[in-house]
């Protein structure tokens, strides 16, 4: 289980970089093409972007509740509770994002 559970969480942590890089090479685009005065990029659709909306955030709580499944093992199941928060948190972040994002004039095509 504990292989498992590594695995999960390594597995996150890639994820979790692979994602943020590729936002950073996105934004940085993104400024260079504002600067000449080209069209934006209204979003990634490449990668892990084209199956999920929010990757990084796929990533994140992947590597949480693989904690939550470590800590289970060893009777701590509290730790729940704060990956239930987390996603709690998580979600609502997302909600604000998606608002302040639909707003965007270029991301309202």
């Amino acid at each position: 289980m504990d292989t498992a559970v590594v695995t999960i969480c390594l597995t996150s942590i890639v994820i979790v970089y692979i994602t943020d890089t590729r936002f950073h090479t996105f934004v940085s685009r993104n400024e260079r093409l504002k600067q000449f005065g080209k069209p934006l990029v209204p979003n990634i659709d490449a990668g892990l972007s084209y199956y999920s909306r929010h990757p990084n955030y796929f990533g994140e709580q992947l590597w949480w509740w693989g904690l939550v499944v470590f800590a289970w093992n060893l009777v701590r199941s509290w730790v729940f509770i704060g990956a239930l928060t987390n996603n709690l948190c998580l979600a609502y972040v997302t909600i604000l994002v998606e608002r302040k994002m639909v707003k965007l004039e270029y991301r309202s095509e």
